[in-house]
């Protein structure tokens, strides 16, 4: 039996710690990623993705808790397992379309390697940057 109900527990979550599905500080390091992607220089690239680790390590604690607390004392390590095998799928598949994305626009776009690679990184900055932002409704939506 678990020990909260799924939906009045995720709801109550969703209220006082919505913000935790997306952080804003990941959100806006992927905007800033998005926005300076031709222009990027070590340093930059560097602070930002300090920026974008924080908003990832703030959240994923928090969301795997907040998920595993649905489930049964006897569950919780099958959960674990589940969730940890998702986020490495999800990181395979993210990684895989970006990289497909940059591909592309090199083979296709007219211009010099480094320029056709910075408006390959660009459009998977925007390709990830929708995709964060429809997460980041959907859960508003689901939860609520």
């Amino acid at each position: 039996m678990p020990r909260h109900q799924p939906s009045a527990y995720l709801s109550h979550t969703a209220r006082r710690e919505g913000w935790l599905a997306l952080p804003p500080c990941r959100w806006v390091a992927l905007l800033i990623f998005t926005l300076a992607a031709r222009h990027l220089a070590n340093p930059f690239i560097a602070t930002v993705y300090v920026l974008y680790m924080a908003g990832m390590g703030t959240c994923m604690g928090s969301v795997m808790t907040s998920a595993l607390r649905t489930l049964a004392d006897n569950q919780q390590t099958e959960g674990n397992a589940i969730l940890n095998t998702l986020q490495q799928f999800a990181g395979a598949v993210g990684t895989s379309l970006s990289a497909v994305v940059v591909a592309q626009s090199q083979t296709h776009l007219a211009g010099s390697q480094a320029y056709t690679t910075a408006v390959g990184t660009q459009n998977a900055f925007i390709m990830l940057t929708v995709f964060a932002t429809v997460i980041w409704f959907s859960y508003f939506k689901v939860v609520k």
